[in-house]
């Protein structure tokens, strides 16, 4: 260990300096907050994708819900390592700079060596979890659309996700080779060990926005050759296209990095540069997995569209008339069949 530029003693420096420069006001309760929202919102999707195939639908489940509910679970491991890590003082903390203009290469705490510990655990689990995401999506669309020419497509999307998904994961566990302390120690070490990890994020980030722009279009061509009405493709076309909202927070996250990797003194600003980088990915992942999840709760969103409510409202209303008019003293109708024709009628002209 070179300690050429360490100072033997600080005590008579004065107090730490610290900075804070790309939390954007986001608090330790702001973060816990992020990562319980966007871990337990989810699990409703989940649970709702699960509920359908097994009650509403009766389809059964397959490939495409299992590889949902494992990101779900993955997504979920994300978040408490927000809550984790924002509790223990961690995430959203000043990053510490020492005592003059250099120290930082060799400065740090325990707060820095935290979010450093859990910004690596954290990066290992999205790569997986996004590419599960993606994956469900794909064997999603294998499972409805049953033309050879779009199978062929979904299947090397298919490849695609997988090598892209495990590259990333392999690229960075494996960042400072064998080193892995280095992650977690001062500026100097990671200069020394590890290699620089901007185009590692920027090639991370761009090609997930690609990648999930391609998956979200794929559906597209096929829904409007579908035989139904113009109201239904529109309407099934918007459940495709609500994962574009996962697409804008890829991109949110794609121009924060590239914001603060060019600006120097955020990126001196370690926890608030780390933190940052989670937050969104979290956001995103918890509406990737919602996304991903929409088109197969379609059958009971249907269920209690407008109109069924409007129907069942109807039918209850209908009942209860036909039960004053059988009470005993109630004048009757020498046909039945007339007397509920006319408690319908009545009940139609009570809805509108």
């Amino acid at each position: 260990m070179n300690t050429t530029d360490t100072p033997s003693s600080s005590s008579d420096k004065g107090p730490m300096t610290y900075v804070s420069t790309s939390e954007e006001g986001r608090t330790p309760a702001a973060i816990i907050a992020i990562g319980a929202v966007f871990a337990a919102l989810p699990a409703l999707f989940v649970f709702m994708r699960f509920y359908c195939r097994i009650r509403t639908t009766k389809l059964g489940l397959a490939a495409d819900d299992w590889l949902m509910l494992s990101a779900f679970i993955l997504n979920f491991g994300m978040g408490l390592m927000l809550i984790i890590g924002a509790s223990l003082h961690g995430l959203g903390q000043p990053t510490p700079q020492g005592w003059g203009p250099k120290d930082y290469f060799w400065v740090t705490d325990d707060a820095e060596i935290l979010t450093e510990k859990i910004f690596y655990a954290f990066i290992l689990t999205q790569s997986v979890a996004f590419g599960l995401a993606k994956l469900s999506i794909l064997y999603f669309y294998r499972r409805i659309f049953s033309s050879r020419t779009f199978k062929t497509i979904t299947s090397v999307m298919i490849v695609i996700v997988g090598i892209w998904s495990i590259g990333f994961f392999f690229a960075y566990l494996f960042r400072c080779g064998t080193n892995f302390w280095a992650l977690w120690a001062p500026l100097m070490f990671l200069i020394e060990y590890c290699y620089d990890s901007k185009p590692l994020f920027y090639t991370l980030a761009i090609s997930d926005v690609i990648t999930d722009f391609i998956i979200l279009s794929l559906p597209l061509f096929r829904v409007w050759r579908l035989n139904m009405s113009m109201a239904k493709r529109l309407a099934l076309s918007g459940v495709f296209l609500l994962g574009a909202i996962e697409i804008s927070t890829g991109i949110a996250r794609l121009v924060v990095y590239i914001n603060q990797s060019q600006d120097f003194k955020k990126n001196a600003d370690g926890i608030g540069h780390l933190t940052t980088l989670m937050v969104w990915s979290m956001v995103e992942m918890g509406i990737a997995v919602i996304a991903g999840c929409l088109p197969t709760i379609w059958p009971l969103v249907n269920q209690i569209s407008l109109e069924n409510i409007r129907y069942t409202l109807r039918s209850a209303i209908s009942l209860q008339s036909l039960q004053r008019s059988t009470r005993p003293g109630h004048s009757t109708s020498s046909h039945p069949g007339n007397e509920q024709k006319d408690s319908i009628s009545a009940s139609d002209n009570q809805m509108d």
